[in-house]
């Protein structure tokens, strides 16, 4: 089983509301909040150490790729950007001035998006750092571009 087979088959009888416009299985949600003239994109990802970045890369490095791959989707989406969530897990010895690297990596790249940080959460991981970004952008109703309206070229 492939990871979409595997994420269908997770949420195939998974609840939902008639807020969302369009769920699982695009580059981000999308959700109608009753804003005129907008729509709510709402994405998550995350990036795990030994697997998306390697523990000697430079810190700064690893922020700025967690927080790029959702602006990379709100941005295929026709969205832009507003606000993120960082959660953050780590083994129970770490370097606090590589963390301290990896949350200036996020700022710069955040700042230079106009995305703003509102928090977060900090938790235990016992092998590895593992990063989860959680974001919200908004895009132009009826110009949302959605998987299912892409065409090659």
């Amino acid at each position: 089983m492939n990871e979409f087979e595997l994420i269908e088959k997770l949420t195939r009888s998974l609840p939902t509301n008639k807020s969302v416009v369009t769920g699982s299985g695009d580059d981000c949600a999308v959700l109608d909040l009753g804003l005129p003239d907008k729509l709510l994109l709402f994405k998550t990802d995350a990036v795990v150490e030994g697997v998306h970045f390697k523990s000697s890369a430079p810190p700064e490095k690893i922020g700025h790729k967690a927080l790029a791959r959702c602006l990379s989707d709100i941005a295929s989406m026709a969205g832009t950007p507003t606000a993120a969530l960082i959660t953050i897990a780590l083994p129970k010895t770490f370097d606090a001035g590589f963390i301290e690297g990896i949350y200036s990596g996020i700022s710069a790249l955040a700042r230079k998006h106009d995305v703003a940080i509102a928090g977060g959460e900090t938790t235990t991981n016992p092998e590895r750092i593992l990063i989860s970004v959680s974001m919200i952008g908004l895009a132009p109703r009826g110009k949302v571009a959605l998987r299912s309206g892409r065409r090659g070229g």
